[in-house]
């Protein structure tokens, strides 16, 4: 019988949030980390980046790392965009909801930012009933007093459940997006853009926020300490960052390093 011939193991995708994962909480690249997905990628690993910044700062901070991810899902996933910033996918915040979010933080005296496609534009109260959202608003950004913010927070996550999706980003900011805005349907997008089966996928994140995304990959990676937020997941490996980039290389590298055998005519 003909011996087995070998063909190189399928894609191999590898996402991960930037704040908290790959950057620490002062958004100062993590050592090693960004050497560690290099390594990887010119293994044969697909990058991607999931993250709730906007698309530019997202890419300066891939600068900072010294990688270039094949896609970037920023706001959570509201946007999707190539290496190059072309536009692949934006699931856009409703024009009708969002001028009544407008209103209401206008009216309680917190200033509004509204990210159009991945430009900003700061609103007042001049100019919310002229200038609503319009069909390609990735995000609008509630900001000011914290004390006002948090109660303002409950009462939009409240009223607008199901139809937007209302978070906190940090203390005295809220993010408004559409409701369907999601990390892990992020991941599945990307997966199928890229051509990579849902069981080749790796995904790294820090927080609650990014609970989605690990779920949805086959290999996860949760960075913190334990007992962590995400440690609940099924099979999901706690790193600290001092050794993100070692777990990483030991996690991805013998995915990449696998092959298929398949018997070969006659077999």
């Amino acid at each position: 019988m003909p011996s087995p011939s070998l063909l190189p193991a399928r894609p191999l995708l590898v996402a991960s949030d930037l704040d908290g994962t790959l950057l620490d909480h002062d958004g100062t690249p993590v050592p090693g980390a960004g050497e560690a997905v290099a390594e990887l990628v010119d293994a044969g690993a697909l990058f991607v980046v999931v993250t709730g910044r906007p698309l530019q700062t997202a890419r300066r901070a891939t600068g900072a790392l010294g990688i270039e991810p094949r896609l970037y899902a920023c706001y959570h996933g509201a946007l999707v965009a190539d290496a190059r910033g072309v536009v692949l996918r934006q699931l856009p915040v409703p024009p009708d909801p969002g001028r009544a979010v407008i209103a209401r933080a206008l009216d309680a005296g917190l200033g509004v930012t509204m990210w159009d496609v991945d430009t900003p534009r700061e609103l007042d109260a001049g100019s919310r009933l002229r200038d609503g959202p319009g069909p390609t608003v990735s995000r609008l950004v509630l900001h000011g007093d914290p004390a006002v913010v948090s109660i303002l927070l409950d009462e939009l996550a409240d009223e607008w459940a199901g139809r937007l999706r209302v978070s906190a980003i940090r203390a005295g900011y809220i993010g408004v997006y559409a409701a369907a805005v999601d990390k892990g349907d992020a991941l599945r997008f990307a997966s199928s853009r890229l051509g990579v089966d849902d069981d080749r996928t790796v995904a790294c994140g820090d927080g609650t926020a990014d609970e989605t995304l690990l779920a949805a990959a086959a290999v996860r990676v949760a960075v913190g300490g334990e007992p962590h937020a995400l440690g609940h997941l099924p099979g999901v490996v706690v790193t600290g960052w001092e050794r993100l980039p070692d777990v990483l290389r030991a996690l991805v590298l013998p995915l990449l390093q696998a092959h298929r055998r398949v018997p070969g005519p006659g077999a």
